[in-house]
């Protein structure tokens, strides 16, 4: 630490103050979620609150995101602090309160909290603006799940105007408990890219295969091949998954079908990498759809680049954490996993931290998963180390 600044006002007593708020706010958008590119009453809500709390350029961006600036009264930096919003096509299990009304959707990867965290610490920054040092650019984020939206929130212009200098995120964790954050330098979570595969034969009766050319057969072998292919090449486990979660063929245990569709994922740590496995599956499906005498069309869509946190910021983070959050949580090394976090374009673009926050109670929780649950009070948790991150930046 660099110089003896302090906030004016007690971060803690905010934030007990402003929990019931978030609290209801994180209930309210549990019980209408929405999926990606349709958050239009969350977009609303969220619009209409940061407007009644008087932040400034409140705007629609990016279809149904929402921004706000709030200017601190002391020179400082730009920093982005960002909050996507969208819910998951998921029939909720877990009954509460506030279940989802909504049938066949349901906030299943904590969005809902992160939206109600960040209204709260809005409403604490712009209360308490004497003491902030420089701009925050609030970003509430659109379709996070699959769907560009940090990166459309970027080409409209959120970096700009004032330009950004850092950006900050957290995501709920199921897997810690409540009180702990987990954080780490570097690459903290993979790259992700999607594909769809649809081959084509030639479809025909059930007793006679060698008049038809079977898509079915094709794609077995096409699973077998790629997937021999990543765990020989890439057996020292660095990070690569290359899975398969749909093969859609046929309707008759006796029609051999005319196409046939596979759809997977590949996670990875490195571009190069990245690059060589998406050739190899090309080549592969050239090979076998050449030799059976069909075709195919591949259609890969990225999701995200590898999220790195940024050293520099990361230190501070973590040292802002140890020395002013150290009574209510305790930090943890953040273990490099297969998921993937489109934040990464947000650190891509600017120096950036994003770290998890537990939120179980007795026992782990699964995220994108029907039972997927956890207590609202944990929302003090992601509001408390926000806001000491925030005004203690500076000093480290």
């Amino acid at each position: 630490m660099n110089d003896s600044y302090r906030p004016t006002f007690n971060i803690h007593e905010a934030v007990r103050k402003t929990l019931p708020y978030m609290m209801e706010m994180r209930e309210y958008f549990h019980a209408h979620p929405e999926l990606s590119e349709k958050e239009f009453d969350t977009c609303k809500t969220i619009f209409q609150e940061l407007s009644l709390m008087g932040i400034e350029d409140v705007r629609i961006i990016a279809g149904t995101g929402v921004t706000g600036l709030i200017h601190g009264a002391l020179p400082g930096p730009v920093v982005l602090l960002r909050a996507d919003i969208d819910a998951l096509p998921l029939t909720e299990n877990y009954d509460c309160p506030y279940s989802s009304l909504v049938e066949g959707v349901m906030h299943a990867c904590g969005h809902d909290g992160h939206a109600a965290n960040l209204l709260g610490v809005a409403k604490i920054l712009n209360k308490h603006k004497d003491c902030l040092r420089g701009t925050i650019r609030l970003a509430f984020q659109p379709a996070e799940e699959g769907n560009g939206g940090a990166a459309r929130m970027i080409d409209a212009g959120i970096l700009n105007l004032p330009p950004v200098d850092y950006a900050l995120g957290l995501h709920v964790a199921g897997s810690l408990p409540k009180g702990y954050v987990g954080i780490g330098r570097g690459e903290i979570a993979s790259s992700c890219d999607d594909f769809t595969i649809t081959l084509h034969g030639r479809g025909g009766h059930g007793s006679q295969p060698s008049a038809c050319i079977s898509p079915i057969q094709m794609g077995v072998d096409i699973i077998q091949l790629i997937q021999n292919f990543v765990y020989n090449r890439y057996a020292d486990g660095d990070g690569i998954v290359l899975t398969f979660g749909q093969f859609q063929a046929g309707h008759n245990p006796n029609v051999i079908p005319e196409t046939a569709v596979l759809k997977g994922t590949l996670r990875t740590y490195h571009e190069e990498k990245r690059r060589i496995i998406l050739d190899a599956l090309e080549q592969i499906l050239k090979n076998v759809t050449t030799t059976y005498g069909g075709f195919f069309d591949l259609d890969v869509v990225p999701f995200s680049p590898v999220c790195v946190n940024d050293d520099g910021v990361t230190d501070k983070v973590t040292q802002i954490l140890q020395q002013h959050c150290a009574d209510r949580v305790k930090l943890i090394a953040l273990k490099r996993g297969a998921g993937s976090e489109d934040f990464a374009y947000f650190s891509e673009a600017v120096p950036s931290s994003f770290y998890y926050v537990g939120v179980y109670g007795d026992a782990p929780v699964s995220g994108h998963s029907p039972d997927f649950h956890w207590d609202s009070n944990a929302l003090k948790y992601m509001c408390e180390t926000l806001l000491h991150i925030v005004y203690y930046f500076e000093s480290y």
